[in-house]
């Protein structure tokens, strides 16, 4: 069936190294890879519909991969394979439904697909396919802005029926970017939208947020257009080069992380393919990250330790467990009026922790409090 969708993407090995990732990549050629064999899957689709003068970006899919390819593998268990492109509907809608079959399609044999765009507005696609798969999602958007208010990407997946939307994350939004009402929406729904400049003084305060992800994209306007040119509409503003790789490995580490999508990249304005060898990097070290994963969780292995601090009067207690495997930490959220019978675990920083430990009430405990009692 996936081939219905699919046309190759053609590999130029004689760029490669012999220690290069693309050597230990299988291609689609005539036929699809064997899945049974594969852990990651990338796939492209070359549709720049709806993305608001940035339309060449449906060209990034193959520019990333001819960078990536290059790059020098870590280790000898990658086992990935390329399923090429999906091509550009007849309809914008067409290319959301092709991008949706193909990605549950993996996700129902446990694959994980890396998604090069394309707009950014295709990940209304990626999204659907989570529909039979999750009952919860919580979804990480990396971008400069959003928008709630008109025809968006999200404002579609906020209204996708059935529901099975449970948090969205916003990381890195710049405030002169976003309109008060689509900042309103966000905060009468108890999801989260960071700023920019308080993640760049602590990009480890991101790792939780992305280890909580089902569902993670990256537009590439994110990133400081002095660090990441190809694109029609970029900023002076962003993260920088070395801090979107870091969040490309935190998102490959995080356990619950099912797809991971990079978008809105544009080879017109890409002077020397600086973009495009980010993005390759960008994507390099999720697949490193992917490899280093601990699959450690409170609730399924004993070797954490446990915590609990005291806060205000009225408040309930906030218990904390961290990994002896990975120094990670989670926090315990109780359900209201549950007596400590019923809690949900969510993902948290060290920082979390010692705000607690003064006797203060996290963020973070806040509005997971706020969520679980909507």
């Amino acid at each position: 069936m996936l081939k219905e969708f699919l046309s190759p993407y053609l590999p130029k090995p004689n760029t490669w190294k012999e220690t290069s990732i693309g050597h230990l990549t299988c291609f689609y050629e005539t036929e699809i890879p064997d899945l049974a064999e594969t852990d990651i899957a990338i796939i492209g689709i070359n549709d720049g519909r709806n993305s608001h003068g940035n339309e060449s970006c449906k060209l990034a899919p193959d520019t990333i991969r001819d960078e990536f390819y290059k790059l020098i593998r870590q280790n000898t268990r990658l086992r990935l394979s390329d399923l090429g492109n999906i091509t550009a509907g007849d309809t914008f809608e067409d290319s959301i439904a092709a991008l949706k079959i193909v990605t549950e399609t993996l996700l129902k044999e446990n694959i994980i697909p890396v998604i090069l765009g394309g707009t950014i507005e295709l990940a209304y696609g990626q999204y659907a396919a989570y529909e039979k798969i999750c009952k919860n999602l919580e979804y990480v958007c990396v971008s400069a802005d959003f928008d709630l208010k008109n025809e968006s990407y999200l404002r579609k997946i906020c209204t996708y029926q059935p529901n099975f939307l449970f948090n969205i994350n916003v990381l890195g939004y710049q405030t002169y970017l976003v309109e008060d009402d689509s900042l309103s929406v966000i905060q009468k729904l108890f999801f989260e939208a960071n700023r920019l400049g308080p993640l760049k003084k602590d990009m480890t305060d991101t790792e939780p947020m992305l280890r909580n992800a089902d569902m993670i994209t990256l537009n590439m306007a994110a990133i400081k257009q002095a660090d990441a040119p190809g694109h029609a509409n970029g900023n002076p503003n962003g993260f920088s080069g070395e801090e979107a790789c870091q969040i490309g490995w935190y998102a490959g580490v995080a356990d619950k992380v099912k797809t991971f999508g990079i978008y809105e990249l544009n080879p017109d304005f890409d002077e020397y393919r600086q973009s495009a060898k980010l993005a390759s990097q960008i994507a390099w070290y999720f697949v490193d990250g992917y490899y280093n994963r601990k699959n450690d969780n409170p609730i399924m292995h004993q070797e954490f330790l446990k915590y609990r601090c005291t806060l205000g009067e009225g408040q309930p207690d906030a218990v904390f467990f961290k990994s002896k495997l990975s120094d990670r930490w989670w926090m315990e959220i109780p359900y209201p009026n549950s007596y400590g019978e019923h809690s949900v675990l969510v993902p948290c920083s060290y920082n979390d922790y010692l705000i607690a430990s003064k006797g203060e009430m996290p963020d973070r405990f806040w509005r997971g409090f706020q969520k679980i009692n909507m």
